[in-house]
Formats: structure tokens, C-alpha cells, sequence
């Protein structure tokens, strides 16, 4: 399926009210074929090889026009040319400008360079006749191509570089017809203050000038189909970007919202404290959008995350979470909450399909044009398609999420349970009391994280954390009242092997 199939496709999904801001791909295809006429037109009217591919006239690829100066490997191939009639460039370059206004100027530049013919040509000034400006200067063909006897150059006219002509002599002279020039070279030399017949909208700008003895033309031309191809294409993506901006605001606005409505329904007083923490944790499993702790990397694509959110949902309803809920506002609030994820997953296609368009299109355009822009477009405009997602994605997290706790955030990290009667170290690190203790009979005293020197061997009473103990009291008693029952079963367990122990040592046992 071609890719112009594809967008409309993948169009569909978006809902109605988003779809004018996807860009136009087929629009924008149609203008190409504007750019290549024009192309071909142009480079044909000033006598230059096209730099087409297959054009529309069946001609074959010359060469392809990028950043910087023709390949070394295609001069080869532009050699043949010069047997045709046509100029040979020496350098094309294609470069994309940008004013201070922010607008886009596609330009096409062409150097030639010519070595000086071996003819002689005089260039004298005549001051002011047959109605040209005075002291203009024409170029006379060299008299060893005239008739040696009726053409014999006057001592006077060898030894002078001018000649000074009355104007009512001169008038009756016979003499051809003077052209302008700039330079001593050939009769097809490039006149820059001569009107050229390019094709209309064309704007082409000459410069000629001598380097080491040779004349040097520059052509710039400025293709006006090429720059209403980069002015339509930004447009679309500053719509877009318009877009996105306006909805950022209005999302983290309703995700605000919900997150107040949330902290109420999830009180640890209330019933339904408990299946919003099931139902958050159950998220954060299903991995919708690839978040991992401390970091939000937005790795999924569209249709990754929206295959794992309907796992995640179709999880929901077939455990039953949602018909325990006793409040009203809470079924509300997940429906809300589903909503949210959704408008992600949207925000994420229509990023991702403009992306892939634009690629597209600039794909097309140096395919068809050989005017290679794909490495000078991505630096005139920025279409970063992870930026907005993340921060959305962080948005939920933080506001949503984060506003129930989960018990991973209070593991002790040796024995990996609840880090009950929490010790925080002078290095900040959080243990059980119990792993401190054990830790210490096993002469580890420093931290088992950090390695801080003598951290545990310096804990004592003063180091246990009151404010975390009586949070983890009030938001986890469930798992705070089963880890002191293993706690003290653990320390039933080693007082009986320290009196089997004794026992078996056959001393008895001394009452005092």
C-alpha cells in the first residue's frame, strides 16, 4: 500500500476534530511535479544540465544537488555534456535559508568557469554615440578575421588601449554591432545586465568575475514552486505544533482535576484506598508507556501503548476491581482516568504519522527534484515527537499515580520487604531495624548500598525515622502488621536454637 493510502488509513483513527492537523501528504506530492517543471524549464532556458533524475520529459539523471558542492564522482559524467553546447558547472550547491522573518528561501547555485580563448578582441570606450551612455564599452572581433586589405589597423589604433571618436564621424563609420561585456572570453559568456528569458515565478541572479586569469560565472536561482513547497510544509507543522501546545495545557489542566478529585476517593480512611492502589499498581506492571523508576522514557509507539492499555483494562474488568468500588465518584473517576490514557495514545499517533509524513515528503521531493534537503530541513524547523509525550506521560504519573502509594517505594533493599521500624543512616539510606541489627552481628558496618564508612556501626534508637514509621503505619497496616509477625517469629525461632543449642552442649540449664 503506498504511503498516501496509509496516512488516510491511519487518519481514521484519530478522532474527527484532530485530523486537520495531520499534514498533507498528497497535497503536498502534487507540488513536487510544479517543482520539477519549473526546474527543468529554468536550467534548460540558461543552457545548464538539468539536475533531474527522470523527468518528465524522459531525460536522464545528470546529478544530484545537495549541501555543498557537486560529488567528485559525477564531474566524470558532466564532461560528455560539453560537446552538446551546454555549460559545464563547475560547483552546484542546493541551501535552504531562512531570513530574519523566519521565511524559507530554497536556492539553486551554479558556478562556471571558463579559461580565457585564444583570439584577439579589443575593448575600447566611445564616448557617448548612437545613443548608448557615455563611455560605454563594446567589444570589436579581432582583425585577423577581416580582409587584410581594407582592414589594416592604423599605427595609432595598435598603440592605444582607447580611442577617442567624434560622434558625427563616427556615426558614419560601418562597424558591427557592439555588445556588452564584461570580460575577454567566449561569444556565449554570460551578460548580467541582459535580460534573461526564464520561465515565469523564476528568479535567477548572474555574478561574473576573474579568478587566476579565468572568468568565473554564478548562477543563483530561486525556484518559486520550491519555496511554496517549504512555506506549505512549515505551515502544516506549525499548525500542528499550535496544536499540541493548546492541548498541553488543557490536558495538564484536566489531569490537575482528576488527581484533586482522586486524592479524596483514595484517603487511607476510605473503603476504596485499597483498589485504587491495586489498580495503580496494576498499571505501573502493564508497562503502557515503558516506565521504569526514576525514569520516563516514552519508548513505546502508538500502537504499543495502546495494546498494552487494553490489556490492562480488559485485566480490570475481568478481576472485578471496578464493581468493588463503593463510592460512586470513584467508577467516574477511572473512567476519566481511561480517558486520559487515551487522549495519550492519540497525541502519540498524530506525532508519530507527522513525523513519518514529513520524512516522507522530503523523501519524495530530493527523489524527484535531486535537490537533496533531507539533511538541511531538520535544522530550519525542530519536530520533536518525544518531548510533548513525556511530559504528558510525567504529567500522569506524578499527578495521577503517584498520589496513591505503593509499597516498592518502601522496601528495605536487604531483605526486600516493608522497611518496618525504618533506620535512616547518617548516608540517608533506609533500613529495617532487624537488617541493621543482623548486619551488625555479621561485622558489616558499613552501608550495604553506599558503602559509607561505619554507617551502621554508629546507628542506634536516635537513627529511627518517626514520620516514615507512622506514614507507613497509616498507608500500609496490612503489611506492616504482617511483617512484625514474621519479625517476631524470626526472633522466637533463633532464642529456641540458642536453647537447643545450650542443651545439646549437655550443661543444664541455671535458673537464677
Amino acid at each position: 500500500m503506498k504511503f498516501g493510502k496509509t496516512i488516510e488509513t491511519s487518519a481514521k483513527e484519530l478522532p474527527e476534530e484532530w485530523q486537520p492537523y495531520l499534514i498533507q501528504y498528497n497535497s503536498l506530492k502534487k507540488n513536487i511535479k510544479g517543482i520539477v517543471e519549473e526546474l527543468e524549464d529554468t536550467f534548460r532556458t540558461l543552457n545548464l544540465p538539468l539536475p533531474l533524475g527522470e523527468t518528465d520529459s524522459g531525460e536522464q539523471s545528470a546529478y544530484d544537488v545537495s549541501h555543498g558542492s557537486l560529488s567528485m564522482d559525477t564531474c566524470t559524467d558532466l564532461e560528455t555534456m560539453t560537446t552538446t553546447g551546454m555549460q559545464l558547472p563547475e560547483v552546484v550547491a542546493y541551501n535552504i535559508e531562512k531570513d530574519s522573518d523566519g521565511f524559507v528561501h530554497p536556492v539553486i547555485i551554479v558556478k562556471i568557469r571558463r579559461q580565457p580563448s585564444n583570439r584577439r578582441e579589443r575593448i575600447i570606450e566611445l564616448p557617448g554615440i548612437a545613443g548608448l551612455p557615455k563611455n560605454t564599452s563594446i567589444m570589436l572581433p579581432s582583425l585577423a578575421n577581416t580582409d587584410d586589405s581594407g582592414s589594416a589597423e592604423s599605427p595609432a589604433i595598435e598603440n592605444s588601449s582607447e580611442l577617442e571618436v567624434d560622434a558625427t564621424q563616427a556615426s558614419a563609420m560601418p562597424m558591427p554591432m557592439p555588445r556588452f561585456v564584461d570580460s575577454t572570453g567566449d561569444d556565449d559568456v554570460f551578460n548580467p545586465s541582459a535580460p534573461l528569458d526564464t520561465p515565469a515565478g523564476g528568479n535567477v541572479l548572474l555574478e561574473s568575475r576573474f579568478v587566476e586569469g579565468a572568468e568565473e560565472t554564478q548562477v543563483t536561482v530561486r525556484l518559486q514552486s520550491d519555496r511554496m513547497f517549504f512555506v506549505q510544509l512549515i505551515n502544516y507543522i506549525e499548525r500542528t505544533r499550535t496544536f499540541e501546545q493548546a492541548y498541553t495545557q488543557q490536558y495538564s489542566s484536566n489531569v490537575n482535576s482528576l488527581g484533586s478529585e482522586l486524592t479524596f476517593v483514595t484517603s487511607p480512611f476510605k473503603h476504596d484506598f485499597q483498589i485504587w492502589r491495586e489498580i495503580f499498581r496494576l498499571y505501573m506492571d502493564a508497562d503502557v508507556w515503558s516506565h521504569t523508576e526514576g525514569d520516563l522514557r516514552p519508548t513505546n509507539t502508538a500502537k504499543e501503548g495502546q495494546d498494552r492499555f487494553s490489556k490492562f483494562t480488559q485485566h480490570i474488568e475481568t478481576i472485578g476491581l471496578a464493581g468493588q468500588f463503593r463510592d460512586p465518584l470513584s467508577a467516574k473517576l477511572l473512567v476519566s482516568f481511561y480517558k486520559l490514557n487515551s487522549e495519550l495514545t492519540y497525541m502519540k499517533l498524530l506525532q508519530e504519522m507527522n513525523e513519518l509524513a514529513t520524512r516522507k515528503i522530503i523523501k519524495k521531493h530530493d527523489k524527484r527534484t535531486h535537490l537533496i534537503a533531507k539533511t538541511q530541513f531538520p535544522q530550519l524547523i525542530s519536530f520533536d515527537t518525544t518531548t510533548l509525550t513525556r511530559a504528558l506521560i510525567y504529567t500522569v504519573y506524578t499527578e495521577l499515580v503517584g498520589v496513591v502509594p505503593q509499597i516498592n517505594d518502601y522496601m528495605c533493599p536487604m531483605c526486600l520487604n516493608i522497611a518496618w521500624r525504618p533506620l535512616r543512616l547518617e548516608c540517608s539510606h533506609v533500613f529495617c531495624s532487624r537488617c541493621v541489627v543482623k548486619a551488625s552481628r555479621c561485622r558489616m558496618f558499613n552501608c550495604p548500598v553506599c558503602r559509607s564508612k561505619d554507617a551502621i556501626y554508629r546507628a542506634g534508637v536516635t537513627n529511627v525515622d518517626q514520620a516514615l514509621l507512622n506514614f507507613l503505619k497509616l498507608y500500609f497496616p496490612k503489611e506492616v502488621k504482617e511483617r512484625q509477625r514474621d519479625i517476631q517469629q524470626e526472633i522466637t525461632e533463633e532464642e529456641t536454637g540458642v536453647i537447643k543449642s545450650m542443651q545439646s552442649r549437655g550443661k543444664p540449664c541455671i535458673i537464677m
